[in-house]
């Protein structure tokens, strides 16, 4: 899509329709070496359902500078060069706090679509309830004290996608196809037999099922394509959409109902303190990560781990909870599809 004028902001729907089994990788590799003898390497390695935002922050600053003719391939790369990418796609630091973007406004959270539609990820009760209970026991759990919980047992609840306009939902079964590969993606070393080593990898079941998200770009374009995201085997073809009115399906905040976490959040220790003693009642779990970095003309993986609060996790919301969330100095994580979260609605 070419650009006519300057200053022109544009916001773009973009979907993700993979061409094969895509594998969306953890903190795990098969070639992890903690350094300790009695550790033991892993021989399974089962993949994320969703891409991680940074990972679609990578993949739409390459198709940006691919789009806009500002990649070049087997040049060295001179200040000029490295002055105009940072113009278009800015510079991620150690601290995402920190980093810049350049035209890229903001990307919303990636989500999962079945015709067109938005499912977002949410743990719910097998026998169908629509609406989340809450526990009348006051001790559940020694880090929450005695405050009330959702009612949460694996026995009784699933993983599921819901539309909540439609108030359909969907299955994990129902949209995801898993498929075991062996002997993969493994550096072999003497003695060792990687027909051993497996990697579970994903694929939608219908042809209507995609990720799509939303990116504002000003002065700047994108166009149609394939694109990697994942490991070196997982390749999309992605689809734009030029948008007329921005819409990130992200609800009012409103108090007193229940607040569904629609992308890992990266909430400050002090913070989730604060969130944990205000609200009435959670279901949190957490996620591993590592930010990835811009090291001059190098992409590495910074050696720290983040604690992120997971996609899907549940709790009641109000002022105090919502004022954290939407602190300043989490803007930056939010541009990036970070913290986001929608309104649901609870018990009566």
């Amino acid at each position: 899509m070419k650009i006519e004028e300057e200053n022109r902001v544009v916001e773009y729907f973009i979907k993700l329709k993979p061409l094969n089994p895509f594998y969306f990788g953890s903190t795990k590799s098969f070639d992890d070496n903690k350094g300790s003898k009695d550790y033991k390497r892993p021989y399974f390695l089962k993949g994320n359902i969703y891409p991680q935002q940074t990972a679609i922050l990578g993949m739409l600053r390459k198709k940006i500078l691919e789009d806009n003719g500002i990649l070049v391939e087997n040049v060295k790369r001179n200040n000029e060069q490295k002055n105009k990418e940072k113009e278009y796609i800015g510079k991620i630091t150690n601290n995402l706090s920190e980093s810049t973007f350049g035209k890229i406004e903001n990307i919303s959270s990636v989500q999962i679509y079945i015709e067109d539609k938005p499912y977002y990820y949410y743990e719910d009760n097998k026998e169908g309830e629509k609406k989340v209970k809450f526990s009348e026991n006051e001790n559940l759990t020694n880090k929450n004290g005695k405050k009330k919980l959702l009612e949460y047992s694996p026995k009784n609840f699933r993983e599921y996608f819901k539309n909540f306009e439609s108030d359909k939902r969907k299955s994990k079964d129902e949209i995801f196809i898993e498929i075991t590969e062996f002997g993969i993606d493994k550096q072999k070393k003497e003695g060792e037999d990687n027909s051993l080593f497996k990697k579970q990898r994903c694929l939608f079941k219908g042809k209507d099922i995609y990720f799509g998200f939303y990116a504002v770009l000003q002065d700047a374009g994108i166009k149609n394509g394939f694109v990697q995201l994942g490991d070196k085997h997982s390749i999309f073809y992605l689809e734009v959409e030029e948008k007329k009115k921005k819409n990130l399906e992200i609800d009012e905040a409103k108090e007193n109902d229940l607040m569904l976490f629609t992308s890992d959040m990266y909430i400050e220790q002090e913070d989730l303190n604060k969130l944990l003693n205000s609200s009435k009642g959670m279901i949190i779990k957490n996620n591993k990560f590592k930010f990835i970095n811009d090291n001059d003309d190098k992409f590495y993986k910074n050696t720290k781990l983040k604690n992120l609060i997971k996609r899907g996790s549940i709790l009641i919301s109000n002022k105090e909870i919502i004022n954290i969330l939407e602190d300043k100095k989490y803007e930056n994580y939010k541009k990036v599809g970070f913290n986001d979260y929608k309104i649901i609605k609870g018990d009566e």
